[in-house]
This record gives structure tokens, sequence and C-alpha cells, in this order.
């Protein structure tokens, strides 16, 4: 029985584990040690199944994981899906009517695997490079031939982020949309998703915690954007990067240092000497 048995550290991968492609030796070599002392150490992120290549190249075994910012459990070591959920169909035409804006957007439907890229920037490219991602390049219609996770929207300037979130909030649609981030090549690269209704990383760690028999006053998370202010309002003890939003730092219980200086290894050493006291 080690200090972290019956414990589930759920953690967000860009802009706290991961900055440009990079993880901190320290942040691996402590999420070993969380391990090996019992703890579930699980991903909780926006990435799809697919796009987590680039960290379990260097952490070599994680937790059963939520994935697609809640649409997924899985189970990486089984190659397994524990839960699914898709949009329904009758949401798809918001992607639809975002093409017909005519505005240099990204849109990139999600599909399990598949990455159904329903029109081409610079953004989804960098973005599918970065998460080590096949994109296939597919007309609206062939991509709604697909049950789909979720939808995200790359844009290159705020301007017309808001344009697309405007013509959104003027839709009558039970959908979630939620504003998701990646450093890529040093840039932060602004994301709107759109999952299904109800849906976010809090709700689908509910249903993980209850698969890991997690214990009570046992469930710890850390993030550092807007899709991640619900788990980290509900963790019993959570924390973010240094450089987060001021409005999420607010309901964070730690304040680590930067992700590039090893957000989650300070994290992990807080988590200790609380549970050796």
């Amino acid at each position: 029985m080690g200090i972290f048995s019956g414990c589930l550290f759920a953690c967000d991968i860009d802009g706290t584990l991961m900055s440009s492609g990079k993880i901190n030796p320290k942040n691996i070599e402590k999420i070993e040690y969380f391990m090996s002392e019992g703890g579930c150490f699980s991903l909780s992120t926006g990435r799809t199944v697919g796009a987590v290549g680039p960290v379990l190249d260097k952490i070599k075994r994680v937790s059963p994981s939520v994935v697609a910012n809640g649409c997924m459990i899985y189970d990486y070591e089984k190659e397994e899906v524990l839960d699914e959920l898709f949009l329904p169909e009758n949401e798809y035409y918001i992607a639809k009517k975002v093409l017909d804006m005519g505005l240099n957007v990204g849109i990139e439907a999600h599909s399990g695997k598949n990455i159904l890229t329903i029109h081409e920037n610079q953004e989804t490219r960098d973005h599918q490079e970065y998460e080590w991602l096949s994109g296939e390049n597919v007309s609206f219609e062939q991509a709604s031939k697909y049950p789909w996770n979720k939808v995200v929207y790359l844009f290159d300037n705020e301007k017309e982020l808001a344009l697309v979130k405007d013509m959104i909030a003027k839709e009558k649609v039970v959908s979630s949309f939620s504003d998701t981030s990646a450093v890529i090549a040093g840039r932060k690269r602004k994301y709107y998703e759109q999952f299904p209704a109800g849906v976010s990383k809090a709700s689908e760690l509910d249903k993980l915690k209850k698969i890991l028999k997690i214990e009570k006053g046992c469930y710890f998370a850390m993030g550092d954007y807007y899709n991640d202010l619900e788990m980290i309002k509900q963790a019993d003890v959570s924390a973010v990067p240094y450089d987060t939003p001021e409005d999420i730092k607010a309901y964070a219980d730690f304040i680590s240092c930067s992700c590039e200086d090893g957000a989650v290894a300070d994290f992990i050493d807080y988590l200790t000497k609380i549970r050796k006291e």
C-alpha cells in the first residue's frame, strides 16, 4: 500500500503537462513516483484518443483516461473504449454554417481515431502535426456519414473567433461549446469546440472515478484553461500552473510553477507533503 493508493490524479495535457511538444523530465519522474505509490495517473484532455502519441512516447504508462473533452474514456493499456458519447446528427449543421460563412476557419470533425478535416487551414495543419494526427480532407457531406464525438473550430485571428461565437450563440442548439487552446511552436493557439450536451471532462471523470474505485477525498485534478474549470472545482485537491488565467486560478487549491518548469511535478510534491502529514 503506497501513500497514493486509492487516489486519482486527472491531468490536462496542453499547457499543463506539455508545452510546444515538450514534457519537463521532472514531470515524468514524479508521475512514475505517483503511480509507484499506488496512484492512478489519468490524462484528462481535449485531445482525441489517437492524439496522445506525443505523450505516451515519453510517459510509458497511464491509467484509463478521459479524452475528447469528456466524450470518451479510453484504456490505453488494453486499447479499449470504456465509455463513448456522440453529437446528435441534427446538430452537425453548425459546422456547415461555419463553413458557409466564408471565413478561413479550420474545421475538424473527430470520430474516434478518425480526423475529418472539413475545412483545412494552417491551423489544422499545425494542429494535426503537433498531435501526430493523420487527418483526411473531406466534404461536409462525406464527414456527415460518420458519428462525431466533437468538432474543433481552429482560428488564426480573434476577429473570426468572435464572429463564429456570435453566430453560434444565436442558434437554438443543445450542444455544449468550450474555448480550448494549445501552445504550438511557442504560440498559443485558440480553438472553439462543440461536443455533446452536458459533456465535460468533469462529467466523464465522475464515471472514471467509479470505474477505478477512487476513495473519497482522493481525487486530484490539474489544468490550465476553461475546459478544465469544472474538474478543478470538483476535485478534492486541485492545482493550476502559474501562468493560468486569473479567473481559473481563483478556484485552485495550489498554484504551481509554469508548465515548462515542471508544473505537474510541483503539484505531486505538494500532494506528497499533505498525504504524509
